[in-house]
């Protein structure tokens, strides 16, 4: 017994020495191949690289800005392995480190993001990052208003953290226009007004309405995004004289061709930037949630509190009280039809609208 308790205290003498021991070695050993070690190190060398900001993504890289040298550049291996659910590591407006020999070290944390899903609904889609504000660019006619995709680009917005602005272009086109396309616009400007967001009609052709877009665009950087054909860079060509390249409607599908085929950064004359981006076919809200649609449609959440079940839909439910507001002409149906389409978009796990 006497030998066992001797051993005992031994090995528990031992045990003491060898954590005192292994204390000293940490507090002194500062190998530069801890994984910790190499995290802060890499981010104290990538502070002290060269800074720019990314003003077009190309098939050879990222073009990168410093100060007005342009420089392309690639991404790091490192950061290539990276697996965020995010298709694209870099965007046009990120502002990252780079090396001498043009490699990406580090991209900084975004203010905003301006996204959408990819086409397999796994990853995010970075449209333009660290910009003020979206420009939702709609048009009448020719391709026809989708209000639809508008509240899609608002929650993408809101999720986002950017300001959003819809530009409806080409209202020239309403002196040609059917009855329906008319009384479509009127409804869309009575039903979107309310929510407090700047929407201006404006004509590239006739020039109405550019001087209050450049008005907005003032200082800000923004981006122009939306669906393919409604001349986004028509606009930009008229009001700043810039010369975008522009694409023809395709008339037998009203679909738009697509004229801008990289999102590229560019500075506006008197101060601010603008992101003029590809046109898209589809646009799926990249995490959409039901708490967001909720949350978008305002006008509905008083009305629910007054549904007969908490968790009304406002899709078939009896005693509804939004259905009942829908009927009575005190909720706008151009509005519940986008909310009813992207509900539909949840139930049905789709994570992209395409627009005909």
């Amino acid at each position: 017994m006497k030998h066992y308790d001797y051993e005992e205290e031994f090995h528990s003498r031992d045990r003491k020495q060898f954590r005192k021991e292994r204390k000293i070695a940490q507090k002194t050993d500062r190998s530069k191949f801890k994984k910790t070690d190499l995290e802060t190190n890499k981010e104290e060398i990538a502070h002290h690289l060269p800074r720019g900001r990314v003003i077009a993504i190309t098939g050879e890289g990222a073009v990168v800005d410093f100060e007005g040298k342009q420089v392309l550049c690639s991404l790091k291996g490192l950061m290539k392995k990276e697996t965020a659910q995010v298709k694209n590591l870099i965007a046009v407006g990120d502002w990252v480190r780079c090396a001498e020999e043009g490699a990406i070290e580090q991209v900084e944390e975004r203010t905003s993001v301006l996204g959408r899903s990819d086409i397999s609904g796994r990853k995010e889609q970075l449209i333009a990052v660290n910009v003020d504000q979206v420009i939702i660019a709609v048009s009448v006619v020719n391709p026809p208003l989708k209000p639809a995709l508008v509240d899609r680009y608002l929650i993408a917005a809101e999720k986002g953290n950017i300001h959003p602005i819809i530009v409806i272009n080409k209202i020239d086109l309403l002196e040609i226009a059917s009855p329906e396309e008319k009384e479509r616009y009127e409804a869309f400007l009575a039903s979107y007004t309310p929510l407090g967001i700047p929407i201006l009609s404006i004509s590239s052709e006739t020039k109405v309405g550019l001087e209050s877009l450049r008005s907005l665009l003032q200082n800000k950087t923004s981006v122009f995004s939306g669906q393919s054909g409604v001349g986004k860079s028509s606009l930009l060509n008229a009001s700043f004289g810039f010369s975008l390249k522009v694409g023809e409607l395709a008339m037998k599908t009203a679909k738009g061709s697509h004229t801008t085929t990289t999102a590229e950064l560019i500075p506006l004359p008197g101060g601010g930037y603008c992101v003029d981006t590809p046109g898209i076919r589809s646009f799926g809200i990249w995490d959409l949630t039901r708490g967001d649609i909720v949350n978008h449609f305002t006008e509905f959440l008083n009305l629910s509190k007054e549904c007969k079940y908490p968790d009304c839909l406002h899709i078939t439910e009896p005693e509804c009280a939004v259905l009942a507001a829908l009927e009575n002409g005190k909720i706008a149906p151009l509005r519940y039809e986008s909310y009813v389409n992207l509900l539909e978009e949840i139930a049905s796990g789709s994570k992209a609208k395409t627009w005909s």
